[in-house]
């Protein structure tokens, strides 16, 4: 039937799980769910969702269980969305769900997550992590900064900083929109930041340090660690760099190259780091940097012997090039 296709297509991106809100959108009655519900396919976590009976129970089910529970502008927050990008020291346990909803809608409240309604929620503070509506980094560093000791906000903060200096200035930026709202992260944030000025660099990160005993545990020539490049204008730092083949290393951490967005951002950064006559870029993963070792200095080493099969084939090419120019000229 055209509403079970149509739901199922919705489930099939949302973890198995649709909401009732949904459902009608699509053209379900009340009967009509009820009549579902009864049936073999599909049972109800909460009053207000529906999911598919079979798939698998994830903690990514639960988020988006939690957020569908809590109505439409609903996203993951605060701890739980500490949780999903993966900081220092937030984990998912038995503890509730939280998620954030604009003030301004219904004061909906449900089993499955503590609800926070804050009066202010722009689009420019949510985004996409793997299909599931979450806080961005430096809105859910500013919404758990009040529940932190100083010292572990700073911790967190350098750590996040290392993979990706911009988050810096977002936190400015997010700090000077929110300070009229009265929000208790601003005072926790403000002397941290001032502490961190324009171009500040952090020490480099334990995934890097990692990466860089792999190679020399391996044999391999050390590469140059966090180097400003580009061509005739400055494009980044880059974590990693053979600078005589031309190679870029990216050390990517799942805390910062997860969402769409990350990665497009990555693929603009790569074409930027080409144009600017960097000969190859060659991103190695957190995964493999933890769970596949081997794997990584594979991948550095085979690009490498590549690279310098490039450069001597061209270095070659450029010498049998001048040698004919040279025999032209005495011939003439």
């Amino acid at each position: 039937m055209p509403l079970d296709d149509d739901l199922r297509a919705l489930a099939a991106v949302q973890y198995a799980v649709v909401s009732r809100e949904q459902a009608r959108a699509l053209g379900a009655t009340t009967p009509a769910l009820r009549n579902r519900l009864a049936g073999p396919d599909w049972d109800a976590p909460t009053k207000r969702v529906l999911r598919l009976t079979g798939s698998a129970p994830s903690t990514r089910q639960r988020l988006m269980i939690a957020v569908l529970d809590a109505g439409a502008g609903s996203v993951v927050s605060h701890r739980s969305a500490a949780a999903l990008w993966r900081l220092p020291g937030f984990s998912f346990g038995s503890g509730r769900i939280e998620v954030s909803r604009h003030r301004a809608l219904s004061h909906r409240k449900g089993p499955s997550a503590s609800v926070h309604r804050p009066r202010l929620l722009p689009a420019t503070h949510v985004t996409d992590w793997s299909g599931l509506p979450v806080t961005t980094l430096a809105r859910t560093l500013l919404d758990i900064a009040p529940t932190l000791h100083p010292a572990r906000l700073e911790r967190v903060l350098d750590t996040v900083s290392s993979k990706s200096p911009s988050v810096l200035t977002s936190l400015r930026t997010m700090l000077w929109e929110t300070e009229t709202h009265g929000r208790e992260g601003v005072a926790a944030l403000r002397p941290i930041l001032a502490a961190r000025p324009e171009g500040y660099v952090p020490t480099a990160s334990g995934l890097e340090a990692r990466f860089a005993r792999l190679l020399d545990e391996a044999g391999e020539a050390p590469l140059e660690r966090q180097v400003d490049i580009g061509g005739h204008e400055w494009v980044g730092r880059v974590d990693f760099l053979d600078r005589a083949l031309g190679l870029v290393v990216e050390v990517d951490s799942d805390l910062h190259h997860t969402s769409p967005m990350d990665r497009a951002h990555d693929r603009q950064r790569d074409a930027a780091l080409l144009a600017a006559g960097w000969t190859a870029v060659l991103r190695i993963s957190e995964d493999e940097i933890w769970r596949r070792p081997q794997e990584a200095v594979a991948r550095v080493r085979a690009e490498r012997r590549r690279l310098s099969f490039v450069l001597v084939s061209e270095s070659d090419r450029q010498r049998s090039i001048s040698g004919t120019r040279s025999g032209m000229a005495s011939s003439n």
